[in-house]
């Protein structure tokens, strides 16, 4: 005797029951029957642009880059007027964070957030990268762009290239000595070895 069970099968995004009644974007299947990858990324996308997330702000962008300006030039006035004292260490700190935000601009501006026109945003990031931040720009674009072609992908990613900071426990194992003592104990290291590590 044969015995026909309903139950709820996998498709590519999770479970989804048999009886054909699917969340919204997502394709049914059928106990018993092979499962189709279904990809979302198409409806998932077109409600981020319906949502009005993918529009460009350049207002807030120039708002943003005016406020930045005037922070370093507040800093700049305020090293200026401190002279030679140790809370020039403060001014420090806080241009750390200005500059912080001008290689973030010019990340926005790279990923054309800010200008619709492709070379517009290509001089804007060269001058806010190469010029304010003092980073190369073509060897950011080539780094960020192989990032985004192949996220956590090994080999192709080289975000996760082993280097002072280990993302694998397999490129963690082959260290010894003091790299290997810091490997086991990067995690509480991690935000202070950012601050002289270019990215």
């Amino acid at each position: 005797m044969t015995t026909t069970t309903t139950a709820t099968t996998l498709s590519a995004t999770g479970p989804v029951p048999a009886d054909g009644h699917a969340p919204p974007g997502l394709r049914p299947t059928v106990a018993g029957t092979p499962s189709t990858p279904v990809s979302t990324y198409t409806t998932l996308l077109a409600q981020v642009r319906d949502a009005g997330l993918m529009r460009r702000r350049t207002g807030f962008y120039v708002t943003a880059f005016v406020l930045v300006t005037v922070c370093l030039a507040a800093a700049v006035t305020g090293s200026a007027l401190l002279g030679d004292s140790w809370f020039q260490l403060l001014i420090a700190a806080a241009l750390g964070v200005i500059f912080t935000q001008y290689a973030f601009l010019a990340h926005e501006t790279a990923h054309k957030q800010v200008f619709e026109s492709g070379r517009a945003s290509e001089r804007v990031g060269r001058v806010l990268a190469a010029g304010v931040v003092g980073m190369s720009y073509a060897w950011w674009m080539s780094k960020h762009t192989r990032h985004h072609g192949n996220p956590n992908t090994v080999g192709k990613d080289p975000d996760i290239a082993p280097d002072v900071i280990v993302f694998r426990e397999e490129d963690a194992v082959g260290k010894t000595g003091v790299a290997r003592w810091f490997a086991h104990r990067q995690g509480y290291a991690f935000f202070p070895i950012l601050l002289p590590t270019a990215s």
